[in-house]
Formats: structure tokens, C-alpha cells, sequence
């Protein structure tokens, strides 16, 4: 199938088309940022037989939707009832 190049549209001679907005518009995202300050994160590996990281992942996708960070989570949840339970 062979494409006739005459009847493709042209681009429009515009100068703002595509362009990035003024600084006068820009929002500044940096004064905006409303993240809460950055906590540093170790890694915690363990080995568990495959039934239970099965069932683990459902019930964290159930409980937090199936997105990623649903297992830190329902594991950061856990934590913090039993640090609740314990004291």
C-alpha cells in the first residue's frame, strides 16, 4: 500500500506550537514540593516457602491494590501493630 505524501497535512508555521510555556507561567515545582523528607530504606530479605509469598502478595493486593509497594505496605502495617501490641 503505497502512501501519497501530497495529501499527508502539513505542520502549521506556528511558533508556539510545542513550545515550553514562559518562565513567567511555569509553576515552580521545586518551591512546591510537598513531599515529606526522604527516609533512608535498607532492603530486607528473607526466604520464605512459595505458598506463603504467594499468599502474602494476595492479601497485600487485596489491601492496598495490586500496585507496586502493596507488600512493604501490608509488611510496614504488620510492624507497626505488632510494636503497638508490644509495648
Amino acid at each position: 500500500m503505497a502512501v501519497d505524501v501530497g495529501k499527508l497535512k502539513k505542520g502549521r508555521a506556528s511558533a508556539t506550537k510545542g513550545a515550553p510555556p514562559t518562565a513567567e507561567e511555569a509553576k515552580d515545582v521545586v518551591a512546591e514540593n510537598v513531599r515529606p523528607e526522604e527516609v533512608v530504606q535498607r532492603p530486607l530479605q528473607v526466604r520464605v516457602p512459595a505458598s506463603v509469598f504467594e499468599e502474602f502478595s494476595e492479601r497485600a493486593g487485596r489491601e492496598f491494590g495490586f500496585t507496586h509497594g502493596s507488600k512493604k505496605q501490608l509488611f510496614l502495617k504488620m510492624w507497626n501493630a505488632y510494636k503497638a501490641q508490644s509495648m
